[in-house]
């Protein structure tokens, strides 16, 4: 075996990297190259992305194709995909895909089989980067196809053992210590940190022979999956961040109707994880489905000029269909694809190609343009993730959403949804990236936060006593970060939020309370949260019992609602949500730049902002026309880059299924 380093600390061969920023974004499509495609099939698959204004392709290199028996590697195949794409002028990200079972492996293994098995891929690294680091076309190494395998982390082996092994050897003990026993999250931070580890050291192996180009990956199933990746320690060896999109297999949280909604949120949660690195959607679903995916769907040519837009207004660097050409044989034969079989354009790759055309056109607008910031933040954190899926794999609950893993994610849905239809996108942080300081006129979420842990404590309260407010839903710090219930004890955040929880009571899957402040009605799911106040103001009542308080707390202030009321929006009428985040985010919906006077729902408002003008992307999925009234800066447009929305004084109109695109300056 060759010497294997093990680095406990990562980035140490990869100081040199350089941020991956496009001067607007770039569209382009995945080129699935297969034994069997003749030199026309490869040349005409570049021709269509040139003729269709898709700079960038995502090609998968697969070992299987070039490692022959004798052990040599015979590169032709992808020689001709390197030239072709340099003929036509595109840029290429290529993804490393070790030999594997070409026939049944569709996404590729995630971890070696053994330390023998890694000397195999470090040799097929080697191979593959020194023979094409130098052709034209190169941009991007993707590092791995998807990373990230849902919780079940790596099988045993000589080599995960090594790791751990030392892994476990350089933990420190926990500064937090109550007395009480704790939950062993053992196996679950050391999958974290393998799955970090290795991505690393594959990073660290195409540096050992290019230093020059790019380096990426694609997270996927993301909302499910977040509990493997390490954000913050994959900055020190990647040049961008991406996510699959693939709204088949990654969007079961939502309708069709909100897959806008879906494809904002998640791009940003991949922008705020990306850290300093820009974010690509590296691959988005283009074509139909027939044995694959969860969701049969085949996206229409709207949906296409959708998705594209929220993507781009949303911050990213560019979006990669999955994919051009359909895979000729066995799996996935036939799907996906945004050719036809006669290889001609589909109605999805003419959307596709008129947004990319339109971007072009509009090139000196995004390459200052960044996503309209918002006072407003969501937060999750990875202590409530894996609470909720070590509980839900003991309830086994597929009925009630609240004992389910996703019930935090999908309660910071219901939060992002609610605020949406005030026109209004809040920011997406996890805590621990989350910058506390200067938190006046800031308004922080905790949206069913299960575990609330010891680190976070202090900044919370200090948060809230310098002048920020915190808004505090469903069961948040029932759990410390060892599942300890934190109610039972003298509540450590008692003072900032002015109370404690009396108990939780099971009411129904589905109920209402009333509420004063504002006065609406509130859905809730499964848990009335019972508080005993000490100086906080009740703002709802559900018979004798207090259910929300408002506590003034030094420059700040905190709404308690400790009920599932996200996930109760989510599964019926969302109105009191939306009333309630509406009265309580206000001042922050006041400062944007443009947002709805009244709040509209399945109607998604994103704006880009540049130093002399903005860009507005307004996505109807009503099955009818809407007439928005906005409020703020609402200005004539400049130019209409999509659609036809009639804007008449401050009203604009759109029809069933309309997404309309336009620039205006900014009035000093």
């Amino acid at each position: 075996m060759k010497k294997l380093l093990i680095l406990l600390t990562f980035g140490l061969l990869c100081q040199c990297l350089y941020a991956q920023k496009t001067d607007y974004p770039l569209i382009g499509a995945q080129v699935f190259i297969e034994p069997g495609q003749t030199d026309k099939d490869i040349d005409q698959f570049f021709r269509i992305l040139n003729e269709n204004h898709m700079e960038v392709a995502r090609i998968r290199m697969f070992g299987a194709h070039m490692l022959q028996a004798d052990g040599s590697w015979d590169f032709t195949l992808y020689d001709k995909a390197f030239d072709a794409a340099k003929k036509y002028g595109v840029k290429l990200f290529a993804t490393l895909f070790p030999p594997t079972d070409q026939l049944t492996d569709v996404g590729g293994f995630k971890y070696p089989r053994s330390k023998a098995h890694l000397d195999e891929i470090a040799g097929y690294i080697q191979a593959v980067v020194t023979h094409f680091k130098d052709k034209p076309a190169l941009y991007t190494w993707v590092l791995q196809n998807e990373p990230g395998t849902g919780g079940s982390g790596p099988a045993q082996n000589d080599l995960v053992d090594e790791i751990y092994a030392q892994w476990k050897a350089a933990q420190k003990a926990p500064t937090y210590n109550n007395g009480f026993l704790k939950a062993d999250f053992t196996a679950e931070y050391f999958h974290m940190y393998y799955t970090a580890w290795y991505l690393n050291w594959i990073a660290d192996q195409v540096k050992l022979y290019d230093k020059e180009h790019y380096t990426h990956i694609n997270p996927h199933q993301l909302f499910d999956n977040l509990i493997d990746y390490d954000f913050p320690a994959y900055e020190k060896f990647l040049t961008s961040l991406g996510v699959s999109m693939h709204l088949s297999w990654h969007f079961d949280y939502f309708t069709r109707p909100q897959y806008p909604l879906g494809i904002s949120l998640m791009a940003d949660v991949v922008r705020t994880a990306a850290g300093k690195n820009p974010f690509w959607i590296t691959e988005m679903q283009g074509g139909n489905v027939t044995a694959s995916g969860n969701e049969m769907l085949c996206p229409t040519a709207e949906e296409i000029t959708q998705w594209l837009w929220t993507g781009i207004a949303a911050g990213c660097e560019g979006v990669i269909f999955w994919t051009l050409n359909q895979r000729a044989s066995v799996m996935e034969a036939g799907e996906w694809g945004m050719i036809d079989f006669q290889r001609q354009p589909s109605d999805r790759l003419q959307s596709a190609a008129q947004v990319a055309k339109t971007v072009i056109e509009n090139k000196t607008f995004f390459q200052e343009a960044e996503p309209a910031k918002s006072n407003i933040t969501l937060l999750y954190n990875m202590e409530s993730l894996l609470t909720q899926e070590k509980n839900a794999a003991v309830s086994k609950d597929n009925r009630n959403e609240g004992r389910k893993s996703s019930a935090t994610m999908k309660s910071l849905a219901g939060a992002y949804e609610a605020l949406s239809a005030w026109g209004v996108i809040p920011e997406v942080c996890e805590m621990q990236q989350y910058d506390w300081s200067n938190p006046k006129g800031k308004t922080v979420v905790l949206p069913n936060l299960v575990a609330l842990p010891s680190y976070s404590w202090t900044k919370l309260d200090t948060f809230v006593r310098d002048g920020g407010r915190l808004i505090v839903t469903g069961l948040t710090g029932y759990y410390d970060e060892n599942m300890h219930c934190l109610l039972m004890d003298d509540y450590p955040l008692r003072k900032c939020f002015g109370g404690q929880i009396s108990e939780y009571k099971v009411i129904a899957p589905y109920f209402t309370m009333k509420c004063e402040q504002p006065a609406t009605t509130i859905p809730v799911h499964m848990w009335k949260g019972i508080l005993r106040p000490d100086k906080a103001q009740t703002i709802a009542m559900d018979g004798n019992d207090v259910v929300a308080t408002r506590h003034k707390y030094g420059k700040g202030e905190v709404i308690w609602f400790p009920s599932l009321i996200e996930l109760g929006g989510w599964q019926r009428d969302n109105a009191g949500v939306v009333d309630f985040y509406g009265t309580f985010c206000q001042e922050a919906i006041a400062e944007a730049p443009l947002c709805f006077a009244r709040p509209v729902n399945n109607v998604l408002m994103r704006i880009m902002e540049s130093p002399k003008q903005n860009m507005v992307v307004l996505i109807n999925k009503q099955h009818q026309p809407v007439e928005i009234e906005l409020a703020g800066n609402v200005t004539t447009p400049s130019k209409i880059l999509c659609g036809q929305g009639i804007l008449s004084g401050n009203k604009i109109k759109l029809s069933a299924g309309e997404c309309v695109v336009y620039l205006y300056d900014k009035t000093r």
